[in-house]
C-alpha cells in the first residue's frame, strides 16, 4: 500500500473516527457540565437562548458585526465557503458516490473555483490581521496562526489538484492528508466553534439574556 492508498483508506477512517468520537464527547461534556440558574419562567430562557443563536448567525444583527463590516463580510463568506465546498464540490460528490453509492448535486466548477480562491485569500487576511493589528496581535498565539495556515494549504492544494497544476499526485496526497488533519483536530481546537457555537450561544443567552437584555454579549 503506497502513501496515496493509505491516505484514502486507513488514514481517512482514523480521522473520521477521531472527529466523530471527539465531537460526541465534547457535546456530551458541554451538556452535562453546564450549570444553569433557577428561574421562575423557564420559557424565558428558551427565548433568550434562541435569540442569542439568531443574533450570532444573522449578518449584521449584532453591534460588533456592524462596527467591523469588512471583517464581518469576510468571516461570514469564509465560513459559508469552508462548509459548502467539502460537501458540494464535484470531485468530492463523485468520491461519495464511488464509496457509498450516495449522490447529490454539486457546485458549478466556476463557482467552486471562485469560492476556493476566496477561502485562500481570507486565510491570508486572517494571518495578516493577527500579525499586524495591535489588539488582535496581543491576544494571538502561534497556534492561532497554524489553523488558518492548515486551511490555506488544504484549499490551495485542492485547487492546484483540480486544475492539474504542478506535480498532481504529491499535491493531491498533501490535500488529502491536510484535509484529514483538519477533520481530526477540529473537535479539540478553536476550529470546533463551527460545531459548538450553537451550545455556547444558547447557554450564554439563557443565562445572561434576562440580565443584559442585549442583542450580543
Amino acid at each position: 500500500m503506497d502513501i496515496y492508498e493509505f491516505a484514502r483508506g486507513p488514514l481517512a477512517w482514523i480521522s473520521f473516527l477521531i472527529f466523530i468520537i471527539g465531537s460526541l464527547s465534547r457535546i456530551i461534556f458541554l451538556l452535562y457540565s453546564a450549570k444553569t440558574e433557577p428561574i421562575l419562567n423557564p420559557s424565558q430562557k428558551n427565548r433568550d437562548a434562541l435569540r442569542s443563536i439568531l443574533y450570532g448567525i444573522i449578518p449584521f444583527s449584532s453591534t460588533i458585526m456592524r462596527k467591523r463590516p469588512f471583517f464581518t463580510v469576510v468571516t461570514i463568506t469564509f465560513h459559508i465557503c469552508v462548509i459548502l465546498l467539502p460537501i458540494f464540490l464535484l470531485a468530492h460528490t463523485v468520491l461519495w458516490y464511488e464509496s457509498w453509492g450516495i449522490q447529490w448535486s454539486s457546485l458549478p466548477d466556476t463557482m467552486a473555483d471562485i469560492m476556493t480562491i476566496w477561502v485562500i485569500l481570507a486565510c491570508l487576511f486572517f494571518v495578516i490581521r493577527r500579525t499586524t493589528l495591535g489588539d488582535v496581535k496581543k491576544v494571538s498565539r502561534p497556534i492561532d496562526l497554524l489553523f488558518p495556515a492548515i486551511i490555506l494549504v488544504t484549499f490551495l492544494t485542492g485547487f492546484l489538484a483540480s486544475q492539474q497544476w504542478g506535480a498532481y499526485r504529491p499535491v493531491l496526497i498533501m490535500h488529502i492528508v491536510t484535509s484529514e488533519l483538519l477533520l481530526a483536530i477540529l473537535p479539540f481546537s478553536k476550529l470546533g466553534h463551527m460545531l459548538f457555537f450553537w451550545f455556547s450561544r444558547a447557554y450564554m443567552g439563557a443565562e445572561f439574556g434576562k440580565h443584559l437584555n442585549a442583542r450580543d454579549w
